[in-house]
């Protein structure tokens, strides 16, 4: 009479598969929330200067990106929350080269 196997080694392969799965799923879902939370908070703009990263004044999808190197007085005028994010980077600029020279 043959001898039967056992069959816990398979279950507890199968266990290791679900807990490498989850922790798989978790981690994918961890990233995600924080690459939103990263591309709903800064707007990726491309300027004559090249790419330029500014933190928004309101959460959300809205000019996440744009491209302001041909725009004129009507786009700013669309996006102002664009406008006074660059208004902002550009004035803590001028200040940090004012106070550099000191």
């Amino acid at each position: 009479m043959a001898k039967k196997r056992s069959t816990k080694k398979k279950s507890s392969r199968k266990k290791k598969t679900n807990q490498k799965n989850t922790v798989i799923l978790v981690a994918a879902i961890v990233a995600a929330v924080i690459f939103l939370a990263i591309l709903f908070n800064y707007h990726f703009l491309m300027t004559d200067d090249g790419l330029v990263v500014v933190e928004k004044e309101s959460w959300g999808p809205e000019t996440t990106f744009a491209n302001t190197r041909n725009w004129g007085l009507s786009d700013w005028a669309e996006h102002p929350e664009v406008f006074d994010a660059l208004l902002e980077r550009e004035i803590e600029r001028g200040i940090n080269n004012f106070l550099d020279r000191f």
